[in-house]
């Protein structure tokens, strides 16, 4: 039998370090000065009737240049716009799922991961990205995907084709961390959907998740014991469970109590601090990617009506 309150009733302590406010509030400042300088090609081979797909590309943190896929569904005059954030060392996905064609779909690259090849996943090794800069947390590589991911708004903001007054944003794994960010510092993000959202309660996950990004953060550590405490501080920053207490809009968590890649009891660290509209599908049987694509269809949908609701 499957004890819920060990997860249902899971709230630690936040960690937020005194100038947390300040470090997020001061960085975003300093993205706004850097030009987004949107780039959108329309790919021809992939459009089709019910999506018309472009190839996207702005100017993210430190002036790299970040990459995505928009689908504008045919027929809808300025629809209105979800973001897909994928997980770390995986691909965007969205050949298998019948997208809903009442809004337009940004599927979000991150940083880094346009070098990965699609079909070759299963034997990638992971790439290192998330202890690049670690020890900087100015530089960071989590810090540059959470500055994309609140920047790729204004970037689709500056399309003439798609309504950017409410947006909906999903994220998986990792992404769901950047999603979190996104919805903390962007006002137009009416509606959230965190698929097994990984990086939160990292005092936790860093111990018991069998993750990429843990298992690269915890190699890096060993390397470097002198500075383990450094570098827990650096990633309390970072920590998704940290923003979850500013958002304000309504919340979709999914999680599996089989998950050891995103453990269900950070995921509810996570949830459990949320104040605002919020609910989570449980899958007490399943592990990582609970409901597959039955799930993802019912998260899409309920997005759609979140951010269909606000004028």
């Amino acid at each position: 039998m499957v004890s819920f309150d060990r997860y249902f009733l899971h709230l630690p302590i936040l960690n937020r370090e005194k100038d947390f406010k300040e470090f997020w509030d001061k960085s975003i400042g300093e993205l706004k000065k850097v030009p987004i300088e949107p780039v959108l090609k329309k790919d021809p081979k992939r459009s089709g009737s019910r999506f018309t797909v472009y190839d996207a590309q702005f100017t993210g943190f430190i002036k790299s240049k970040i990459s995505g896929t928009i689908l504008v569904p045919g027929g809808v005059s300025k629809p209105r716009v979800i973001i897909h954030i994928h997980d770390y060392n995986r691909l965007p996905d969205y050949s298998f799922n019948q997208l809903n064609e009442s809004v337009a779909h940004f599927f979000l690259t991150l940083r880094g991961h346009e070098v990965l090849k699609a079909g070759q996943m299963e034997n990638q090794l992971s790439p290192g990205y998330v202890i690049e800069n670690i020890l900087d947390r100015d530089t960071y590589y989590a810090k540059a995907v959470y500055l994309d991911t609140l920047r790729s708004i204004d970037m689709l903001r500056l399309m003439g084709d798609v309504n950017c007054s409410s947006v909906g944003i999903m994220g998986t794994g990792f992404g769901a961390a950047a999603a979190v960010f996104a919805a903390t510092y962007s006002n137009r993000i009416t509606g959230l959907v965190l698929d097994s959202p990984s990086f939160c309660y990292l005092g936790m996950s860093q111990n018991i998740s069998t993750s990429d990004a843990t298992n690269e953060i915890n190699e890096f550590i060993a390397t470097r014991k002198s500075r383990k405490k450094e570098i827990k501080r650096n990633l309390s920053y970072f920590d998704a469970m940290n923003f979850s207490d500013k958002i304000n809009c309504p919340v979709l968590a999914v999680t599996g109590f089989k998950d050891t890649v995103s453990p269900p009891e950070c995921v509810f660290a996570l949830f459990n601090h949320l104040l605002t509209e919020k609910t989570i599908e449980v899958y007490p049987e399943e592990g990582h990617s609970p409901g597959g694509e039955t799930q993802f269809n019912k998260s899409v949908k309920w997005l759609v009506q979140k951010i269909s609701m606000v004028n």
